[in-house]
């Protein structure tokens, strides 16, 4: 045992304490102020669920785009034709629209042709028409106590027509020759109403639409199965909204 210090007067010294060794220190990499890492965590077999939001609603369907019923396998769907007026010929007043139908397998050439022959028609009877109001307008302007109220009544219908048309920015076109198409027949409609668009003297308008078409649905015979058979109310008709496009083309 090693012997302790005393004083003069024998009294024992008290004990300082001993540093620690540099030795022992150990520096820690992660200062007093910094937050140590997260130890990272295994993976868990099981994902956790999606959380709601509470304030996002699900979207609505819209109504004007609501699917078809399906139907079941045995159902047969049979479209019916989509009906349209008779075709006035070629010599009828402008009372009676001149419209033409196309097709998927309509033929460019001919249709061109057709619609050619119509314009002329047209142009013919405008004509005549001026030429007929020239011979009643003859004497109209002059003070000579031959005013008819159907000339005044006319002009006083042409002015506000031409004042309606002027103030909706709309042009008149006057007798037109309509191109239908709907479905598979559209492109066709667009490159025969094309050709009319580098024209001189010839107006085009086109207006896109939807029309309503009916199906007709046949239900067969099941046949043999194993399952027990379940019984669907099928409808014997149902409607279908089919796009369709209008062109109107007329002399200016």
């Amino acid at each position: 045992m090693a012997g302790k210090k005393r004083t003069r007067t024998g009294e024992l010294k008290p004990s300082t304490p001993t540093p620690p060794s540099t030795s022992s220190m150990t520096t820690d990499a992660i200062p007093p102020c910094a937050q140590p890492e997260p130890q990272p965590q295994p993976p868990s077999s099981t994902p956790a669920p999606p959380v709601a939001n509470p304030s996002r609603k699900p979207p609505k369907p819209s109504p004007a785009r609501q699917k078809l019923p399906k139907l079941p396998p045995n159902a047969k769907v049979t479209p019916r034709p989509l009906l349209h007026p008779a075709l006035p010929t070629p010599f009828s007043s402008a009372t009676s629209p001149k419209t033409l139908y196309i097709r998927a397998s309509t033929p460019y050439i001919p249709s061109i042709k057709r619609i050619r022959s119509l314009l002329a028609e047209i142009s013919r009877r405008e004509v005549q028409s001026r030429g007929g109001r020239r011979g009643e307008k003859i004497g109209e302007g002059e003070a000579n106590g031959r005013l008819r109220a159907g000339g005044v009544e006319g002009r006083i219908v042409d002015g506000v027509a031409r004042e309606m048309g002027k103030s909706r920015g709309k042009e008149r076109l006057g007798e037109v020759v309509y191109v239908k198409a709907t479905g598979r027949a559209i492109p066709r409609a667009l490159e025969i109403g094309g050709c009319f668009l580098g024209e001189e003297g010839v107006r085009v308008r086109v207006e896109m639409g939807s029309v309503r078409a009916v199906d007709d649905v046949d239900v067969g015979d099941v046949g043999d199965g194993e399952g027990e058979e379940v019984e669907v109310d099928v409808p014997e008709t149902r409607l279908r909204s089919v796009s369709s496009i209008t062109i109107s083309i007329g002399m200016e």
